[in-house]
């Protein structure tokens, strides 16, 4: 109280400077409140610094609890907020003296920045501070809101804050266009839970700040590493993040003494969006997440070293997330590291490590144990792979193997659980340029060893475990029942410990191969000192083996039933002679291989001692040739000529060897797979194979296709308005050659015009040449001018459309000649009464079926583009 006492003495209540400004009400508003002081604050403005002090005068919680029905000022620069200066505690924390809540129905946030620098927060409970569930991304609410600031310090060492029953305990929205918050830290706070640490009270998320720019979460001391207990949507989130961002020495789902878990089941621990981002997440704690570090998108490098991830660290606790680490569509990052004290402890979660759309990742140092599986890899990008390494050796004083070229090797001594992931890291070891390794040292062989391989470009792949590579086995089976059974061939990697089993799981060997046995069904265990290991198939050795050998056997089918068959590279047990038989029990041959045999079936018998052993059937086959054209091109004869061809460009399986074509009479006219210069005709071709078989495959037929016909009969002559040149229209072309090319010719041969119709030439004979698309030419009668009766346009100007037939049409004289003229009538006032294109229907003096008054109208005939237009005055008379 002296302290308080001396404090109000030395400075002034409101002052125009920077100064402390002591809250002294936990009023919602008036004068000594929080919203008084930072009112003050604001208007003292940034140049100095303002200190916000408490001396809230009480017994218990409630008189150190400020509640809010309304959002406080924003907070301008230069601000420290300090609520370990009230002089008593009673909200369990002796470093948390000042509660601050929300009691109003409406949403708002405790704290709330925009566009603040140099601003610190100490020593506050924020709690209630919820968000409208409905509201929109950038409507969201927190204890602390950030927005475009820089040099924010959110907690300190003895200095905490406590966040809890809120959307989140610090916020800044993605909002676009983006806003960074620079430079901020959040340290030694408590997320989640009551100030003592013992309520549980969840925020949705704990950290949610977007577009953070070098900002750390946490601290290079333990101490100043922040609680994040209960959250049940992330833990810290940082969605846009830049440039180096440290999340170090923080506790995710666990207790303040890490012995209880809180578990968030749909929850990230700390997730990373931000392409230029380079996170570094050190020392921290992360329990009980559906994803417990998720990056997405990350891809300016990434460091993720010395975290308990699932477990507390002690090695008793199983705090599991569903996936330790989820890294998504980001590249160039490192899990653990090349020296001690990097790695990181990864144990008793569903999936240790997934890795989708990434590459590389280098997984280095850490210590898997009791994951139910150890890394994922999920859709890796386009042309690339991992290498699971192999160990080939295993001894006391020597483990080797192979894996890539110039690469790195990791040896460790695995957990005990099933799945025989790396815990205990025993060396790294460098591949030769063969990819060949060897460690030399000190091996406990009775703990299982794994490797783990690393590739040029710093991907590593999962823990290599015990494999059996069946690929090469080989089963002697027992003779005359002799216990000379084996099964051998069988590769194994990783294992030092081998064990055969009879079918009532006696071990019957200790070897890889097994030898010397007799009938039986076997198969053997791969593994090391503990749970690691590796079952084969079951192999049965049986005791009917007549000592052949079929593996060099190659049968050739006789073709189009001939004997040309044959049986080769059967062996018998020490070469014993064979004598063959056909099915009906006939000798056939005494030679090692059946030679020169038509199709049937074959068998031989051999004697080893006083067995006599019958082989298996053999069957010949016969095999005949099935020719089916797949492809082809028919061209029929064409212009009445020998032009048809057939061209073969492809067959269905099988191609004959040999292609031959025959003509109607059986006469040979050529070889391959086309022929040309054809008559209207049937063509056969047929096929050959080089084993002395032909075979009809397919008949054609070449027609003649027959030549466009010059349709004349609507051919029309016309004569211009000049009188000196013509046109002929009304020709048409009947076939089915098109497309035609059409030319027109005078009488003395010359090439005067193309089109089918000819258009304003001078009056002659003249004829059209056709040619169709194969090149076949017909000619049309010769048109003459000269016969054609020239009648003179004679335009009356008067008729009597009065129903007496007589004189009833304007009827004019001569038209004839020019189909595409132009004919109108107007009024006397302009007005167009009649129009026509030709003059196919004369002018009858109504319009739209209505008589048309008596009088005079004026007429414009356009007879062609090359005539003066014929104009001059109609009467119509009734």
């Amino acid at each position: 109280m002296r302290f308080w006492l001396t404090l109000l003495l030395l400075v002034v209540w409101r002052v125009t400077q920077g100064a402390v400004i002591v809250v002294t009400s936990n009023a919602d508003s008036g004068p000594g409140t929080l919203r008084d002081a930072i009112q003050t604050a604001n208007a003292n403005g940034i140049v100095d610094r303002d200190f916000i002090y408490f001396n809230l005068i009480s017994t218990n919680a409630a008189g150190v609890t400020i509640q809010l029905s309304s959002e406080l000022p924003i907070l301008s620069s230069n601000i420290v907020i300090d609520g370990t200066s009230q002089p008593t505690s009673f909200l369990g924390n002796p470093n948390i003296k000042v509660s601050l809540t929300k009691i109003s129905s409406i949403y708002f946030s405790g704290l709330r920045l925009d566009n603040a620098k140099d601003v610190e927060i100490y020593g506050i409970e924020f709690s209630s501070f919820q968000s409208d569930p409905l509201g929109p991304i950038e409507e969201k609410k927190s204890g602390i809101y950030l927005r475009n600031s820089t040099n924010i310090i959110i907690g300190a060492v003895n200095k905490p804050n406590c966040f809890n029953g809120s959307y989140a305990g610090i916020l800044s929205p993605f909002i676009i266009p983006r806003q960074d918050v620079v430079n901020l830290k959040i340290s030694a706070n408590i997320f989640g839970l009551s100030p003592n640490g013992q309520a549980v009270l969840p925020n949705e998320s704990a950290i949610d700040v977007s577009f953070l720019k070098d900002g750390l979460v946490g601290g290079n001391l333990l101490a100043e590493g922040n609680i994040i207990a209960a959250h049940t949507r992330n833990g810290i989130a940082l969605g846009g993040a830049d440039q180096q961002i440290s999340i170090i020495n923080n506790t995710i789902g666990l207790s303040v003494n890490k012995n209880t878990q809180y578990r968030a089941a749909n929850a990230n621990g700390i997730y990373i969006n931000g392409d230029a981002s380079r996170p570094k997440i050190v020392g921290n704690y992360i329990c009980g997440q559906a994803r417990g570090i998720y990056l997405d998108y990350v891809n300016g490098g990434y460091n993720i070293e010395n975290n308990k991830i699932g477990t507390n660290g002690l090695g008793t606790s199983t705090f599991g997330n569903d996936v330790g680490i989820y890294i998504k569509f980001s590249a160039g990052g490192v899990i653990g590291g090349s020296v001690a004290n990097t790695g990181n402890e990864i144990a008793y979660n569903k999936l240790a490590v997934t890795l989708e759309l990434t590459y590389p990742v280098s997984i280095l140092r850490n210590s898997f144990n009791c994951n139910i599986k150890a890394i994922d890899f999920v859709n890796l990008p386009n042309n690339k792979t991992v290498t699971t390494s192999k160990i080939s050796n295993i001894t006391a004083t020597n483990v080797n193997g192979v894996y890539l070229p110039n690469s790195k090797i990791e040896l460790f001594y695995t957990d005990a659980c099933s799945d025989c992931q790396g815990k205990d890291w025993i060396a790294t070891i460098a591949t030769n340029s063969t990819g060949n390794w060897s460690y030399n040292g000190a091996i406990d062989l009775s703990r299982s060893v794994t490797s783990m391989g690393t590739n040029p470009d710093g991907a590593t792949a999962t823990f290599s475990k015990p494999l059996i590579d069946e690929t090469r086995v080989t089963i002697t089976n027992v003779i005359c029942n002799q216990p000379t059974g084996s099964i051998k061939g069988i590769v194994t990697y990783d294992a030092s410990i081998f064990e055969w089993r009879n079918a009532s799981g006696a071990i019957v060997g200790n070897a890889k191969d097994l030898e010397n046995v007799g009938p039986g069904t076997y198969k053997l265990t791969a593994r090391q000192n503990n749970s690691c290991s590796v079952i084969s198939q079951s192999y049965t050795i049986s005791s009917n083996s007549t000592g052949i050998s079929e593996a060099n056997k190659v049968i050739t089918a006789a073709y189009c039933g001939q004997s040309n068959g044959s049986i080769k590279g059967i062996t018998t047990l020490n070469g014993s002679s064979k004598i063959w038989y056909n099915s009906a029990g006939t000798e056939v041959s005494r030679a090692a291989d059946l030679l020169n045999v038509p199709s049937g079936i074959y068998y031989f018998t051999t004697q080893l001692g006083t067995c006599n052993i019958i082989s298996p059937n053999y069957t010949v086959n016969n095999v005949e040739f099935d020719y089916k054209v797949s492809r082809e091109q028919v061209n029929d004869a064409s212009c009445s000529s020998s032009n048809g061809s057939i061209q073969v460009m492809g067959f269905q399986t099988v191609q004959p060897d040999e292609l031959r074509w025959f003509n109607a009479s059986g006469s040979e006219i050529g070889r391959g797979p086309s022929i040309s210069n054809l008559s209207p005709g049937t063509y056969t071709l047929k096929g050959y194979s080089n084993f002395g078989c032909s075979y009809t495959i397919k008949s054609y037929s070449i027609t003649r296709i027959p030549l466009p016909v010059i349709n004349q009969a609507a051919q029309k002559l016309y004569v211009n308005c000049d009188g000196t040149k013509g046109s002929i229209k009304g020709i048409s072309v009947n076939g089915q050659t098109a497309p035609y090319t059409y030319t027109w010719f005078n009488a003395n041969g010359d090439e005067v015009a193309s089109g089918i119709e000819l258009n304003n030439v001078p009056l002659d004979k003249y004829y059209l040449s056709v040619t169709d698309r194969f090149g076949c030419e017909v000619l049309s009668d010769v048109a003459d001018f000269g016969t054609l009766k020239i009648t003179p346009i004679k335009v009356p100007n008067a008729f009597t459309p009065n129903g007496d037939a007589i004189n009833d049409v304007w009827k004019i004289e001569g038209v004839d000649n020019y189909p595409d003229a132009t004919f109108n009538v107007f009024d006397r006032t302009g007005n167009k009464v009649f129009t026509s294109k030709g003059y196919n229907k004369p002018f009858d003096g109504t319009q739209a079926g209505n008589n048309l008054p008596v009088g005079v109208y004026f007429y414009k005939i356009i007879l062609s583009a090359n005539c003066d237009p014929l104009t001059g005055s109609l009467t119509i008379i009734r």
